[in-house]
């Protein structure tokens, strides 16, 4: 009780008029007017800086009205030592005067932003206006006024008879650069006074403002020529010719200053500059003394005035661009709707970690929400949702905002395992009320571990969003990490494929081969089978490159390629294969092209091939349902004059469903029944039911994987009307087929 008591007066003794204002203006004010610098010359004393006006100032900064009393007090012991007690009031109502006005004016403009801090690029223009040139100008103006008509005397001050002298403007200008420079000095000394805690304050301000790439090697190397030039210009005694010893040096500081305004913030330029125009005016010996002549004085002070407010102004806008620069990068990290972490700052993140685990909640069920309720129920579904997953998050950790209906989570890799597990519990408890109505969509959660740098990141991105739809499936969380092999790896690799893949189509680096497809009527046409060189000359198998081309949406151009260099074969070798027939294999994604029979159709027509001579197939999929634009494309090819093939029948999902929906030329029986006919009878009897639905249909029937004479009698026996595989026919360049065709045309 006894200390909140104690805490509370010194409160109070620090705030009211009786207290600290009373006593400081008592301490400063002798203090303030011995480190004055007042220079005596012969026609009379100038001041270069007069301290005692700035340190009014400040007080009324820090206490308002309250700091009058002690003001004026101050003033009164002051000049009662020089003059008599009459002249004393009248000189210390002047100055009361003077502060009231301008103090009033400063509080009408400034309003409740009287007290804000130095450097406030908004508060500039009024502060200086006010304090920095209204008060010093007015305080002028009365005293000139007094002294010229003798109510206070000549020799008591620093004021003639005459106002239109160069003593009175270097007068003028020594209030002028005391306001300006040296009362924020006074300020944040009056404020520590009041409150030791803001010397804390004030230096984590300090270095908040000096930029972010400023090291300590740059501060060195300023402050040592800060104290060269400081040094010739206050202690070396040289001959007063050489040029290091004049005047000229001052104006070596300005850039020096320049830089520290720019680099350094403006309490730090602030600050260093109030100090050094005190330290030399204190040494002021090397470039002003009696000799001096008042004109050259008056620009020296001009100079140094004008450096003061440049300085001040560029410290300014450099804190204020820093600011800006600041919060745009904040902005530039944060999603402006949702109000969470952006794609950008989880990468920044990432790569600021050792190890992170990187967690993905896919939410597709948000989709269809948003559209019955809005898009406001997204927002606010994703925003309370990562507030119920914070509690479990660690400072450093955050939930990130992506793209669509999804969230990420950045988890310390310490005990991952643990916690996923309860964020899993979490997220199945997680309830939103909309409109009185509980929503609770499924959450699909994925995850792995991953290392900076993390180079590939929508990427891996993409491959947690696969893993998620497969967690919402099983209702647990999947690692896609699963044998073992690094997440990061797997991108890489995938990446590193997918330029392989664009460099083939670039440099030509895709090899075609031919396999004969065996016409058990005699009409035998080759299959074209795709590979690739890659960058050290291997050649690559589809099952390799294919998977990469599918999911990177490279389909048609591989597709295209094809079709272009097989239709260019049959135009080149006209004449030694005149009724050659070649079948290509088109993509499902390709097939879904709203143009495609129409693309075709002008190759065939570019290179003068008949739309018989090329066989299209097309690997079973869902992509050949009835309404598709697949069922389509095959429909217009097939009216083109193209046959059509559907490749791997039997292993895709409802084959015969699709086979009723879909009308085609020929049925290609997947190779997995084919093996092992003459061993397993389920496999036969699937070959056979297929063959007997093929008839129906007018369906020619092909069978891959034919590997041994047994096989080809077997499947002859079963009505197959074309046979593939190594035991007909080994693949072979597409180079090579012409002799080989001829040879066998010829016999």
């Amino acid at each position: 009780m006894m200390h909140m008591r104690k805490k509370f007066s010194y409160k109070k003794f620090s705030t009211c008029w009786w207290g600290l204002p009373l006593i400081l203006p008592l301490i400063l004010m002798p203090l303030s007017s011995h480190f004055s610098a007042r220079l005596q010359l012969p026609d009379g004393d100038v001041y270069l800086i007069y301290l005692p006006l700035a340190m009014m100032v400040a007080m009324l900064m820090v206490f308002d009205w309250a700091a009058l009393p002690g003001v004026g007090i101050a003033l009164l012991c002051r000049y009662i030592l020089y003059i008599s007690p009459a002249q004393a009031l009248i000189a210390t109502t002047i100055f009361l005067v003077g502060m009231s006005i301008s103090w009033t004016g400063y509080r009408m403009h400034a309003r409740s932003r009287w007290s804000a801090g130095f450097g406030e690029f908004s508060m500039m223009p009024v502060r200086l206006f006010w304090l920095g040139f209204f008060l010093p100008t007015l305080m002028l103006i009365l005293l000139q006024t007094v002294v010229t008509l003798g109510v206070l005397p000549e020799a008591s001050g620093i004021f003639s008879q005459d106002p239109f002298t160069i003593r009175t403007l270097i007068n003028y200008q020594s209030l002028l650069l005391s306001c300006v420079s040296l009362m924020q000095v006074y300020y944040w000394l009056i404020r520590m006074i009041k409150n030791p805690r803001f010397a804390t304050l004030l230096w984590g301000r300090l270095k908040r403002q000096i930029a972010d790439e400023v090291t300590g090697r740059e501060l060195v190397c300023w402050a040592a020529l800060m104290a060269m030039i400081l040094a010739i210009l206050t202690h070396f005694r040289l001959d007063r010719e050489n040029l290091l010893t004049s005047d000229y040096t001052l104006t070596l500081l300005l850039p020096l200053m320049l830089w520290a305004a720019m680099r350094f913030g403006y309490l730090m330029t602030s600050l260093s500059w109030s100090l050094i125009l005190v330290a030399l005016y204190q040494f002021r010996e090397q470039f002003v003394d009696m000799q001096t002549q008042l004109l050259h004085l008056a620009i020296i002070s001009s100079n140094l005035l004008v450096f003061t407010l440049t300085i001040f102004l560029m410290a300014a806008i450099g804190n204020r661009q820093r600011r800006i620069i600041i919060k745009y990068r904040r902005a530039a990290l944060t999603d402006p709707v949702i109000g969470l972490p952006n794609l950008r700052a989880l990468d920044a993140d990432l790569a600021t970690r050792a190890q992170s685990t990187l967690c993905f909640l896919r939410i597709p069920e948000l989709d269809l929400l948003s559209r019955t309720y809005g898009l406001q129920l997204r927002i606010q579904y994703k925003r309370c949702l990562a507030g119920h997953l914070r509690p479990l998050l660690r400072p450093e950790e955050d939930v990130y905002q992506l793209p669509g209906f999804d969230l990420a989570l950045r988890l310390e890799s310490a005990t991952h395992l643990i916690r996923i597990d309860e964020i899993a519990t979490r997220l199945k408890n997680y309830r939103l009320t909309w409109d009185g109505l509980p929503l609770q969509p499924s959450v699909g959660l994925s995850y792995c571990t991953v290392r900076p740098p993390v180079s590939h990141l929508h990427e891996l991105l993409g491959e947690l969003s696969a893993m998620a739809e497969v967690s919402l499936n099983s209702g647990l969380p999947e690692n896609l990490q699963q044998g073992g092999v690094p997440v990061q790896r797997k991108v890489k690799d995938k990446l590193a494929m997918l330029h392989e893949v664009q460099h083939a189509l670039d440099e030509n680096k895709f090899v075609l081969l031919a396999q004969r497809i065996q016409g058990l009527r005699g009409d035998d046409y080759h299959e074209i089978l795709l590979r690739m060189v890659d960058s050290h000359g291997d050649q690559l198998k589809p099952e390799v490159f294919l998977p990469v081309v599918h999911e990177f949406g490279m389909s048609w151009e591989i597709d295209r390629w094809v079709l272009d260099q097989t239709l260019h074969f049959i135009d080149q070798h006209r004449e030694s294969l005149p009724a050659a027939r070649l079948s290509v294999n088109l993509f499902a994604s390709t097939l879904c092209r709203p143009h495609l029979a129409r693309e075709i159709d002008v190759m065939l027509k570019t290179y003068n091939v008949e739309p018989w001579q090329l066989i299209v197939e097309v690997e079973e999929s869902h992509m050949l349902s009835d309404f598709s634009w697949g069922n389509r494309s095959i429909n217009q090819l097939r009216y083109l004059g193209c046959r059509v093939a559907i490749d791997d029948f039997g292993t895709g999902y409802a084959s015969y469903t699709r086979l009723k929906e879909v009308q085609a030329d020929m049925l290609k029986i997947d190779g997995s029944f084919v093996r092992n006919i003459l061993t397993s009878s389920l496999d036969y009897h699937i070959i056979e039911s297929i063959c007997c639905v093929a008839r129906l249909k007018r369906m020619k029937v092909v069978a891959e994987f034919v590997e041994s004479d047994d096989i080809a009698a077997a499947l002859k026996k079963l009505g197959v009307d074309y046979l593939q595989g190594y035991a007909i026919s080994m693949p072979q360049p597409l180079s090579s087929l012409p002799p080989a065709a001829n040879n066998k045309i010829s016999s």
